[in-house]
């Protein structure tokens, strides 16, 4: 898999950042920048079948390969930090990622604290009937067929700019396989099963008009979850919340939540 760092000159903590469906962590260099500056080293890297990393582009076997991933890179992080507070932050399906490592993996104690921006825990469309079967079909006979995963740029930001960057991304990937499909929605539901397993401080950051999460179930989610968590939608925001034009005011709220949190656990 491909990995990247991004580094702070002094670096105070660490942040590991999961990128979403069919994107790169190239994408987050302004969110890694951001951080830096302000004293984080960013560990992340390309996801399995994304970016740079290998595999066959938008399809895994089994949703393991992706939390086994960010465990990796997570461990590396702590690793690095030898003492200083680590957090971790997935976006979409990143958001669903970092879920599901820190419901099952031991390994997540180490962290500070968690972000998910838009998480992927229910989608916004729902898939009919008949599509469902057909792709549980698929999934016995032709797991490793593509099919366009129905994002078109307008749906994840309101910036122009973003929206051709998204378009003509080379590294961008915009189809999915079947037995992706069935191992997301697999995801979804585990996410769901365990909620009780949440527990580090979480900041679960919202698009409001998101037109591929289902905000609503997202802060159903997060009305079931018993731990410490804070919860924030942004109206009118689409789906890449980090990549809107109020991008400064949202990494400006996740690094004052940070902050507190590293400040609450000196205290106590």
């Amino acid at each position: 898999m491909y990995t990247h760092k991004w580094s702070a000159k002094d670096p105070k903590a660490a942040m590991v950042l999961v990128h979403g469906t069919g994107e790169h962590h190239g994408r987050y260099e302004h969110v890694a920048n951001y951080f830096n500056e302000r004293g984080w080293d960013v560990y992340t890297g390309d996801l399995p079948g994304c970016g740079r990393s290998g595999g066959k582009r938008g399809h895994i076997d089994s949703f393991h390969e992706y939390v086994d991933t960010v465990r990796q890179w997570t461990l590396k992080a702590c690793a690095d930090a030898e003492g200083r507070p680590v957090f971790i932050m997935g976006h979409s399906l990143g958001g669903l990622i970092v879920t599901r490592f820190v419901q099952n993996d031991e390994k997540s104690k180490k962290l500070s604290g968690v972000i998910l921006t838009s998480p992927c825990l229910q989608l916004q469309l729902e898939v009919p009937a008949w599509k469902a079967h057909l792709a549980q079909a698929l999934n016995r006979f032709w797991p490793t067929l593509t099919i366009p995963n129905g994002i078109t740029p307008d749906m994840v930001s309101r910036d122009a700019d973003i929206q051709l960057r998204y378009r003509t991304d080379p590294f961008n990937y915009h189809k999915v396989s079947v037995r992706w499909f069935q191992e997301l929605h697999h995801a979804m539901d585990q996410a769901w099963a365990n909620r009780d397993k949440l527990d580090v401080p979480m900041l679960v950051l919202q698009a409001g008009d998101d037109f591929l999460v289902n905000a609503k179930a997202v802060e159903n989610f997060v009305d079931g979850v018993r731990g410490e968590i804070t919860f924030r939608k942004y109206a009118g925001l689409r789906h890449e919340i980090l990549n809107e034009p109020e991008k400064e005011q949202i990494l400006n709220q996740m690094e004052e939540w940070m902050n507190q949190e590293i400040k609450r656990n000196v205290t106590y």
